[in-house]
C-alpha cells in the first residue's frame, strides 16, 4: 500500500467518524423532538423523525454509519429514562438496548431494501419509484415497532390492554417519520446534487412550513383537548371541598350540641352515666369521629377530691401527663389543670388517656387557651396520636364549656386516616388529593404519588380558628380514562398529507427538470438550425418542407428530416401523401389534414391547424401543429410551403394534466373526512364517498341536492351569511359547528369548514369544503354534562346545581321580598340498613326515598341529593312557614309506608332541618345551608322521624 492509498483510507475514515457524530446529535435532537408529541409511557411518538434519517442514511452512505445510529438510539432513549425518574436504572439501561438494536437493524434493513427497488443515487421523481417508497415505508416499520413493543411488553413497562395501541402509535409514528423525513433528508445529503440541491425551496421548504403549521395546531388542540378532560376533575374536587367543609361544620355542631349538655344543667354537675348516653347517641350519626372527651378545669386545690371522685369508677384514677419518652406519669403540681375525666367510646385506647392532663401538652394547651379566650370551636395543629401503644397523625377539636356548675373543654378526637380517608377514598382512582394546615406547613393528608407533585386545584377554607388548603390533582388512571384522540388523529393524518403532498411535489419537479431539460435542448437545436439554414428557415426551427403542385416533395429542411425520421433520399422527389399515411391506412384515402394543406395551392388561402397528426418512419404518430401557405412565382402559384412543429411533448404534458386532475380527484374521493366543491348557488357538484356515509345519500342523489337542502332549518341562516361573507372577499375561509338532515331523517353533527377559489381575475368560481362528524362528540359533551349537574344514582340535581339554584332563588327573594324555605334531610338509621341489608338495599330505598320526595313538593320546587343518605328540598317561593310545615309532614308521611325490597318490607324514617328566608334580612346561601345542618342534628338529637325549624319564634 502506497501512501498516497493510505491518505486517502485515512481521510475516508476521518469523514465517515464526522458524519457519525453529526448524525448522533440530529438522531439526539429529532428524537427528543419527536417525543415531544409522545403518548405515555413516553415511547411511540405521531412522527418520529429519527426513523426517516436513519434509513435515508444508510440509503445513502451504506452500512458504514450503523454504529451512529445505534449509539445515536440508545443515548436518546437514555435521555427519556432518565428524563422520567432523574436517574439512570437498569432497566432504563435494558430499554435503551432493545429500542437501539430494533432501530439500528429497521435502518439497515430499510436502506439496503431502498437501495434494492429504487437504486442510488436516484431524484426519486418518476412514479413507479415514488409508489415503491410509499409502499415499502410502512413495511419497513413493522420492524422496530414490533421488536421494542414486544420488549416493553416482557419488561412489564407496557400493559396488555395498552399493547396493541403502543404498537400501533409506534408504527405510525416511525413510518410518518420514514414518509416526510427520507425526501427531506435527500434535499441535504441526497445525489445528484444538481437536482436535490434544487429541491430545497420547491420541496423541503414547503414540506417543513407544513410540519410546523401542523405542530402548532396539534399544541393547540391538544391544550383544548386537556381543559376539556378536566371537566370532571374540577367538578370532583368543588365537590370534595364541599364536603370536607360540611364535615368539618358539622364537628362543630357536634360540640355545640354536647355543650348544650353540660349548659342546661343548673344544679347538679354531668355524671360519666349523662355523658355516655347523650354522645353515644350523637356517634351513631358520626361514625369518622374517634372519640368525643371532658376535661373540666381542676385547679390544684380541687386536685384531691376529682381523684377521689374519679376513683369511684376506675380505681388509681389520677392526673397524668407524658414524659419525654411518651410515657405516662403522674402530673406535678401545677396551679390548674384539664384532665380527661370522660370519654366516649370507652374502650382499652381511649381509657388508656383518661386523666392525661390535656393543658401538660404545649400545643394542647395553646389551643385550650384560644379556645377559652375566642369562646368558639378551636383546632390544634397536626398532632400524633397515641393509640394502642403506637402513634397515628389526628387532630382535636376544642369547644369551652361555661356552666353554673362546670367549667372546663369538651374535645372531638379525629384519625386522620379514617376521617379524611373515608371521605376521600370514594374518587381516589380519579383524584389524587392533600390537606395542608397552612400555619405550620404539614400534611393532615397526603394521597398524591411521587410523580405528580403538583396541584391542578386548590382552595383554602377556615375552621377552627386555622387555615387550611386543599390541593388536588388528577390521577394517571384520570388522564388515561380521558384522553382526547382527536389532536392525534388530525396530527397523524395532517402528517400523511404533508408526505404525500412531498410526494407529489417530487414527482413535479422531477417532471419540471425534464421539460426543461427538453427545452433546452430543443432550443440548441433551434439555434443549430438558425445557423445553418438561415436563408428558407430565417428564425423558425420548425419542420420545413415545399411541394408542388402535383404534391411532390421538392425541399425539406434538416429539422423535418429529424422529425420525420427520414432521410433526405427519402423526402425529396416524394409525394407529401405519404406523410399522413401508415401502413395500416389504405393509401386511396387522403386525410382531412391532407386534403385542406392541398387545397391551399388550389384555394390561394393559407391554412393553419392546432393540432395534425404525421407519421414517422417507423409508424409512430407525431402530433404536430401546421401552417401551410400558397408559394407564388412570377405571381403564378408553384406549390405550398407547410411549417411544421412536433407538439408530442405538450400532448404529453396534457396527458399528466388530466392525470393529476384524476390524483386530484382520487385525493378528494379517499378522504378520510367528507369533502365537496360546491357552486356559488349551493349545489354539490364534487362529493367524496365519507361525505356521502355522512348525509346517508348515494353519490348520484347529493349531486342532485343543495347543500341548504340537507342543513337544519335553525342553522341555515348562519351559514348562509358566511356565504356572504365569503362571495364578497369580507373573510377567505368559516369555520362552524352546524347539524345536518340525513336521508333516513336523523340530525347529525358535523365541523364544516369551507374556502373560496377564486380565479386570476379574483372572480368567485366555487366552495371547497371539508365535513367532520363530530356527533359522538357532541354526545359526549352532553353526557359531561350530565354527569356534572346531577346525581347518577337518584338523577337528581347534584351539589352543584343546588348552589347554584340556590343563589338564584336567594338574590330573587331579596329583590322581591319573598320567603324561601330549604329543608335538610336525612334518612334515620340508614347506615345500619346499608350494613344489614347491603348496597344494593340501600341503594333501591335513596331511589325511592327521592321519587317520594319529588311526589311531595311542586314542579317549580328542587329536590338534590348531597351525597349518602342526605337530601335537600328547595321550596323556592310560599306564602308562609305554615307552608313549610304541611310540606315537612307531608314528607315524614309518605315515609311511613313501607318500602317494598325483594319482597321483604323496609320500614324507614327521616330526620328534617328546617331554614328559613324571611322579610329583609339578608343571608347567604352557605349560612342558610348551615342553619338547616343544624335544625337537622336537633331534629336527630331530640328523637329522629320529626322536623325541627331553626330559630323559629
Amino acid at each position: 500500500m502506497n501512501k498516497s492509498s493510505v491518505l486517502d483510507q485515512l481521510t475516508s475514515q476521518k469523514k465517515v467518524m464526522t458524519y457519525g457524530l453529526l448524525l448522533v446529535l440530529t438522531y439526539v435532537i429529532t428524537g427528543k423532538l419527536g417525543l415531544m408529541l409522545a403518548l405515555p409511557p413516553g415511547y411511540a411518538s405521531a412522527i418520529f423523525p429519527p426513523t426517516g434519517i436513519a434509513v435515508a442514511a444508510v440509503f445513502v452512505a451504506g452500512r458504514k454509519l450503523l454504529p451512529a445510529i445505534f449509539l445515536g438510539s440508545l443515548l436518546l432513549n437514555i435521555l427519556v429514562g432518565y428524563s422520567d425518574n432523574h436517574q439512570v436504572s437498569i432497566t432504563n439501561i435494558e430499554v435503551a438496548l432493545l429500542i437501539a438494536a430494533a432501530s439500528t437493524l429497521q435502518a439497515f434493513l430499510g436502506g439496503w431494501w431502498l437501495k434494492h427497488k429504487i437504486g442510488y443515487p436516484t431524484s426519486l421523481d418518476n412514479p413507479a419509484d415514488v409508489v415503491t417508497f410509499f409502499i415499502s415505508a410502512p413495511v419497513i416499520c413493522l420492524i422496530s415497532a414490533s421488536i421494542s413493543v414486544g420488549g416493553l411488553f416482557a419488561l412489564g413497562l407496557i400493559g396488555q390492554s395498552l399493547f396493541f395501541t403502543s404498537w400501533a402509535s409506534w408504527w405510525i409514528g416511525d413510518s410518518l417519520g420514514l414518509i416526510v423525513m427520507l425526501p427531506l433528508t435527500l434535499v441535504v445529503i441526497g445525489r445528484p446534487r444538481s437536482i436535490w440541491k434544487k429541491r430545497f425551496s420547491t420541496v423541503a421548504l414547503p414540506m417543513i412550513i407544513t410540519f410546523l403549521l401542523l405542530v402548532i395546531i396539534f399544541i393547540v388542540v391538544s391544550r383544548w383537548e386537556r381543559k376539556e378532560s378536566l371537566v370532571e376533575f374540577d367538578a370532583l374536587s368543588n365537590q370534595l371541598s364541599e364536603q370536607l367543609r360540611i364535615r368539618f361544620d358539622s364537628q362543630e355542631a357536634v360540640l355545640k350540641q354536647t355543650s348544650a349538655l353540660f349548659n342546661y344543667r343548673v344544679n347538679d354537675t354531668v355524671s360519666r352515666q349523662d355523658f355516655h348516653h347523650f354522645v353515644s347517641t350523637t356517634l351513631d350519626g358520626y361514625p369518622m369521629i374517634y372519640a368525643i372527651e371532658w376535661a373540666p378545669k381542676v385547679n390544684r386545690y380541687e386536685r384531691h377530691s376529682f381523684v377521689e371522685q374519679q376513683e369511684k369508677d376506675f380505681t388509681n384514677f389520677e392526673i397524668k401527663q407524658f414524659n419525654l419518652n411518651k410515657e405516662l406519669m403522674t402530673a406535678p403540681e401545677k396551679s390548674f389543670y384539664f384532665p380527661i375525666a370522660y370519654i366516649e367510646p370507652l374502650k382499652e385506647a381511649t381509657q388508656a388517656i383518661l386523666g392525661v392532663d390535656l393543658a401538660s401538652l404545649p400545643d394542647r394547651k395553646q389551643t385550650i387557651q384560644n379556645a377559652i379566650n375566642e369562646k368558639k370551636v378551636v383546632a390544634t395543629p397536626p398532632i400524633k396520636l397515641i393509640i394502642k401503644k403506637g402513634t397515628e397523625l389526628g387532630l382535636l377539636l376544642m369547644y369551652p364549656v361555661h356552666s353554673k356548675t362546670q367549667n372546663g373543654i369538651l374535645s372531638i378526637i379525629l384519625r386522620v386516616d379514617s376521617f379524611f380517608g373515608e371521605l376521600f377514598m370514594p374518587v381516589k382512582q380519579s383524584v389524587e388529593v392533600r390537606l395542608i394546615d397552612m400555619q405550620t406547613g404539614k400534611s393532615l393528608y397526603n394521597g398524591f404519588s411521587e410523580s405528580n407533585l403538583e396541584a391542578s386545584y386548590t382552595r383554602e377554607f377556615k375552621f377552627g380558628n386555622r387555615q387550611y388548603r386543599l390541593e388536588t390533582a388528577p390521577t394517571a388512571l384520570y388522564h388515561q380514562q380521558h384522553r382526547g384522540w382527536q389532536s392525534w388523529n388530525m396530527l397523524v393524518v395532517g402528517l400523511f398529507g404533508t408526505g404525500l403532498m412531498g410526494a407529489l411535489l417530487l414527482m413535479g419537479t422531477g417532471y419540471t427538470a425534464r421539460i426543461e431539460n427538453l427545452v433546452k435542448q430543443k432550443t440548441e437545436e433551434l439555434k443549430e438550425s438558425f445557423y445553418l439554414f438561415q436563408e428558407i428557415t430565417s428564425t423558425l426551427g420548425e419542420g420545413i418542407y415545399v411541394m408542388n403542385t402535383n404534391g411532390m416533395i421538392t425541399f425539406a429542411n434538416p429539422k423535418a428530416h429529424a422529425l420525420l425520421g427520414r432521410s433526405e433520399s427519402e423526402l425529396l422527389g416524394q409525394n407529401a401523401h405519404l406523410l399522413f399515411h401508415n401502413k395500416h391506412i389504405d393509401k386511396s384515402v387522403y386525410p382531412e389534414c391532407e386534403c385542406q394543406i392541398r387545397n391551399v395551392i388550389h384555394s390561394k388561402q393559407p391554412y393553419k391547424s392546432v393540432e395534425e397528426i404525421f407519421w414517422h418512419k417507423n409508424g409512430t404518430p407525431i402530433y404536430s401543429s401546421v401552417t401551410s401557405v400558397p408559394l407564388f412565382r412570377d405571381n403564378e402559384i408553384v406549390g405550398a410551403v407547410v411549417v411544421f412543429d412536433d407538439i408530442s411533448e405538450r400532448k404529453k404534458i396534457e396527458h399528466a394534466l388530466r392525470d393529476s386532475e384524476k390524483s386530484f380527484k382520487e385525493i378528494i374521493e379517499y378522504a378520510p373526512i367528507g369533502m365537496a366543491i360546491v357552486s356559488l348557488s349551493g349545489q354539490f357538484n364534487i362529493v367524496n364517498q365519507t361525505l356521502c356515509n355522512i348525509v346517508g345519500y348515494s353519490n348520484p342523489e347529493l349531486l342532485k341536492l343543495t347543500f341548504q337542502e340537507i342543513t337544519y332549518h335553525e342553522d341555515l341562516s348562519i351559514d348562509l351569511e358566511f356565504v356572504r361573507q365569503l362571495i364578497d372577499g369580507e373573510t377567505d375561509s368559516y369555520q362552524m359547528e352546524k347539524r345536518y338532515i340525513r336521508k333516513d331523517k336523523e340530525i347529525v353533527w358535523v365541523q364544516l369548514s369551507v374556502s373560496i377559489f377564486r380565479n386570476e381575475d379574483d372572480a368567485a368560481q366555487y366552495f371547497i369544503a371539508q365535513i367532520e362528524d363530530i356527533t359522538e362528540r357532541k354526545i359526549r359533551d352532553n353526557e359531561v354534562h350530565q354527569h356534572a349537574y346531577f346525581d347518577t344514582l337518584t338523577k337528581l340535581p347534584n351539589r352543584r346545581m343546588l348552589m347554584d339554584r340556590l343563589s338564584q332563588e336567594l338574590s330573587q327573594a331579596e329583590r322581591d321580598n319573598r320567603i324561601v324555605a330549604l329543608f335538610f334531610l336525612d334518612l334515620d338509621h340508614f347506615k345500619h340498613i346499608n350494613d344489614s341489608l347491603g348496597h344494593d338495599v340501600g341503594d333501591l330505598i335513596l331511589k325511592e326515598a327521592a321519587l317520594r320526595l319529588l311526589s311531595c313538593v311542586r314542579p317549580n320546587d328542587m329536590v338534590s341529593r348531597l351525597g349518602g343518605d342526605e337530601f335537600v328540598i328547595l321550596l323556592s317561593e310560599i306564602s308562609d312557614a305554615n307552608y313549610a310545615k304541611k310540606v315537612a309532614e307531608k314528607v315524614l308521611r309518605k315515609f311511613e309506608e313501607p318500602i317494598d325490597v325483594n319482597g321483604k318490607e323496609v320500614i324507614i324514617s327521616a330526620s328534617i332541618g328546617i331554614a328559613l328566608r324571611t322579610g329583609d334580612v339578608k343571608i347567604t346561601f352557605k349560612q342558610l345551608m348551615k342553619n338547616a345542618d343544624m335544625a337537622m342534628y336537633e331534629s336527630k338529637a331530640t328523637g329522629r322521624n320529626r322536623y325541627y325549624f331553626y330559630n323559629l319564634a
